[in-house]
């Protein structure tokens, strides 16, 4: 199903696609997952859409309306932003909280992490966390939280590896 065919009522993400093919196959990805509020994991390689998928999922779900809250978790990297986590919840209560690079957080930030969505058995936020590394493997190396990974994984697309070069994918977003 492509953007375009899909009904006028309903509100599109607000998102910038130049080729109504990648658009298409992100939205056929996202679908399945659009009307649940189980956490998701996104699995894909940088430059694959990560993001647009989840912004996919969030949009045409029932949390639309409310806030789609991004989070690049690598840009937590330099100082004592786990006091930061709880309050992105509030501000995406309703929505989605979107944790990019998940596998980046520290050890301590996993934890709070883990007990956050522990504590999201009443979904007031719908988690969606997206990931460039294999956690499965992270979590069995000791790198990353597993308890967390199973809640994070209770949902789970994996997107195929990009086909095209960067260049490409720019002219398509009309940049080049």
């Amino acid at each position: 199903m492509h953007a375009t065919t899909m009904a006028s009522s309903r509100p599109q993400p607000p998102m910038r696609m130049g080729a109504d093919a990648v658009a298409g196959a992100a939205i056929e990805l996202a679908q399945p997952h659009a009307a649940g509020d189980l956490p998701l994991l996104v699995d894909g390689a940088p430059g694959t859409g990560r993001e647009f998928v989840a912004r996919a999922v969030h949009y045409l779900g029932p949390r639309r309306h409310r806030p789609f809250v991004p989070l690049h978790c690598a840009g937590l990297q330099d100082g004592p932003h786990a006091t930061a986590l709880p309050a992105l919840v509030r501000l995406a209560e309703g929505g989605t909280l979107f944790l990019d690079s998940v596998e980046t957080l520290s050890a301590c930030e996993q934890e709070v992490l883990w007990r956050l969505v522990q504590a999201g058995s009443d979904p007031a936020v719908r988690w969606i966390a997206a990931t460039a590394v294999d956690l499965h493997a992270q979590a069995a190396a000791g790198a990353f939280h597993p308890a967390l990974l199973h809640r994070l994984a209770s949902s789970r697309i994996q997107l195929p590896p990009r086909a095209e070069p960067y260049a490409a994918q720019v002219r398509l977003y009309g940049r080049a």
